[in-house]
C-alpha cells in the first residue's frame, strides 16, 4: 500500500495571488495602523499630564501632536508641540529627562538690567501671586514690558531689581514700589534641578503593545477587501 501526494495547482495559484495582494496592501495597512496607534498614544500622553503634573494648564494638556506616517515612510511621530515660540517641548523635556532648567530669555534680560548686584548671575526669577500668568502658565509680554518701562531708582515708585533694604529679611528679586510699600513680583532662586517624572516611554509603550497588532490586522483585512 502506498500514499500518493498530489498538489492542487489551482490552490497554489490562489495562494500566490493572495500573497501578492497582501504584499501590495501591507505598506498601506501598516501606515494606517501606525497612525491609529500614534493618535491613541497622543491621547494617552495628553491625558496622563493630569496625573503627573500639579494642576496642568490647558496648554500642557494638549501638548502632544502626531506626524502621520506614509506608505513610503512607515514612521509616525508623537511629539510635544512648539508653536509661536511657546515651547512645550522644552518644558516637557525636563519633566521627561530631568536636568537643570535653563534661564529664560526674560530672566537673562533682567539680570543684565540695572540692579543692585545682589542677585547671582545664574538665578532664575520665580513669579509670585502678584504676577498674572497667561492661560499657558507663562508671564505675559505686557507684564515684562511694564516692569522694564518702570525700572528706576525712584524710592517712591516704579520697579527695582535686587534686595530690599530696611524691609526685613526679604529675598532678592524684582519688586514694585507703590505708596511706600513693596510688592514682590519675582523672587530670585537658584536654577532648579528636575527629576524624571513623566514616563513617556512607558505610557506610549503600553499603547503600542495593546493596540498596534489589532489595528494592523483590521487595516490589512479592510485593504484586501477593498482591493478585490
Amino acid at each position: 500500500m502506498a500514499i500518493t501526494l498530489t498538489i492542487d495547482q489551482q490552490g497554489i495559484g490562489l495562494l500566490q495571488r493572495r500573497s501578492q495582494l497582501i504584499a501590495r496592501q501591507l505598506p498601506f495597512a501598516t501606515s494606517q495602523a501606525l497612525n491609529s496607534t500614534a493618535f491613541d498614544a497622543r491621547t494617552a500622553l495628553n491625558s496622563a499630564t493630569r496625573g503627573y503634573f500639579n494642576s496642568p494648564t490647558r496648554f500642557t494638556q494638549t501638548a502632544f501632536l502626531v506626524e502621520r506616517s506614509k506608505k513610503a515612510d512607515l514612521t509616525a511621530y508623537v511629539y510635544a508641540n512648539n508653536d509661536k515660540g511657546r515651547s512645550r517641548s522644552r518644558y516637557l523635556r525636563y519633566q521627561i529627562q530631568g536636568g537643570t532648567r535653563r534661564q529664560k530669555g526674560y530672566e537673562r534680560f533682567f539680570l543684565n538690567s540695572p540692579n543692585d548686584g545682589t542677585i547671582p548671575s545664574g538665578s532664575v526669577f520665580v513669579p509670585t501671586s502678584n504676577v498674572k500668568l497667561t492661560a499657558q502658565g507663562n508671564v505675559s509680554i505686557a507684564t515684562l514690558q511694564r516692569i522694564n518701562k518702570g525700572l528706576s531708582g525712584n524710592p517712591r515708585g516704579g520697579f527695582f531689581i535686587g534686595t530690599p533694604r530696611g524691609q526685613g529679611n526679604r529675598p532678592p528679586g524684582i519688586y514694585r514700589r507703590s505708596r511706600e510699600q513693596l510688592f514682590a513680583y519675582f523672587l530670585a532662586k537658584p536654577r532648579p534641578d528636575y527629576d524624571k517624572r513623566f514616563p513617556i516611554q512607558d505610557i506610549g509603550g503600553k499603547v503600542i503593545e495593546r493596540r498596534f497588532n489589532n489595528y494592523l490586522r483590521t487595516s490589512l483585512e479592510r485593504a484586501i477587501a477593498s482591493a478585490r
